[in-house]
């Protein structure tokens, strides 16, 4: 029997995609005075990461019985390959900028770390994610243990329970991985006077450590979700979509304030999960349909590309309206953010037509 397509999740993935674009789209890094409600206002789209591991590892999880080599080459595939690509485009043409407007310490502070630039996604802001999915992807070595071990749904969720609690930690003690600095568990090695630049592998180790304590929980979240949705189209029902889209919405704006953020993190990602299993059922055919399936084809190829595009959006819409850019605003985030996601869905579209390119540089 063929299995139903989730075209909620594609449509998920896209609106996820977007809110990345947002969230890059203005912040303090650009020199601009910023309002204080563009930055509350970006905090409401800080779901995209987490809805992209929860969402890996729910489809992930699914392979228990799968062929372990046709696996690991696919995940070679569709993650090392483009992260490797990107990564050298990335490069060339931040050398190649930094060169043509003489500014030799910015070309300094770009060569200075390369082992962030190798393993860590040093070479753009949005790389790391890639490294990231691939250090939680070995966690599906654990799946033939835990079947072993037959702990159930309820063993499951409490072993849930503490992989939140153990990611919840290490976001608090401020031990979690640190972009930009591309450091892990830095609060520590201050304890113990200790400098990881000293010490290049012991960092390459501690930031592989964090990124597995943060996908730990997604991985058996997903696990466990995965014993309970035998069969996604329970979900295909106005009562779920109803449901979903309200619990997204009241954790959203109330779970900062209520819950744990490791916490809240997880339970968005989930959550925007099912309300996209929940969408799928009025997601069959014509015009909406088609849109689900082309912009979650083309998501991932959008996260990679959207720094170039934001590039060319951000100076265009300076000329053309100069009042709006004047500042970071929620205004000027929203249109460099939405001119930078079309620019670059249409750049993927193209690019994705040329059998070279879909492969190397989106692993398709």
């Amino acid at each position: 029997m063929q299995k139903q397509r989730l075209l909620g999740i594609e449509l998920c993935r896209g609106l996820s995609t977007y809110a990345v674009i947002l969230v890059h789209s203005g912040d303090e890094t650009w020199g601009l005075p910023i309002d204080t409600s563009a930055i509350v206002f970006r905090q409401y789209f800080y779901f995209a990461v987490p809805f992209f591991l929860a969402t890996a590892f729910y489809f992930m999880s699914s392979r228990r019985n799968s062929n372990p080599r046709a696996f690991w080459h696919s995940r070679v595939a569709r993650i090392l390959v483009p992260y490797i690509v990107w990564s050298g485009l990335f490069l060339a043409s931040r050398i190649t900028v930094f060169k043509l407007a003489n500014k030799p310490d910015r070309l300094q502070e770009l060569l200075q770390d390369p082992l962030a630039i190798v393993f860590f996604g040093g070479a753009s802001y949005q790389l790391y994610f890639l490294p990231l999915l691939l250090a939680g992807t070995t966690l599906v070595l654990l799946i033939p243990l835990l079947d072993i071990l037959r702990l159930g749904q309820a063993g499951l969720l409490f072993l849930s329970g503490l992989a939140i609690g153990l990611y919840h930690y290490l976001e608090a003690s401020g031990n979690a991985f640190q972009l930009g600095q591309n450091v892990a568990f830095q609060s520590l090695m201050n304890l113990w006077s200790i400098d990881l630049n000293q010490h290049p592998w012991l960092r390459l180790i501690l930031v592989e450590a964090a990124w597995m304590i943060k996908c730990l929980p997604y991985f058996l979240v997903a696990l466990s979700l995965r014993q309970v949705l035998k069969n996604p189209a329970v979900f295909f029902n106005k009562a779920a979509v109803f449901g979903g889209a309200s619990a997204f919405l009241l954790v959203a704006v109330w779970g900062k304030l209520l819950l744990p953020a490791a916490l809240q993190e997880i339970l968005l990602a989930y959550i925007l999960l099912l309300l996209g299993i929940s969408l799928s059922g009025y997601l069959k055919t014509g015009i909406s349909a088609r849109f689900a399936v082309s912009i979650g084809a083309c998501s991932f190829g959008i996260y990679l590309i959207h720094p170039f595009a934001i590039n060319v959006v951000r100076p265009l819409t300076g000329k053309l309206l100069p009042e709006i850019t004047a500042a970071i605003s929620i205004p000027s985030m929203l249109v460099i953010s939405l001119g930078s996601f079309l620019l670059s869905w249409i750049a993927v579209v193209y690019l994705t037509r040329h059998k070279v390119a879909a492969k190397y540089l989106f692993g398709m």
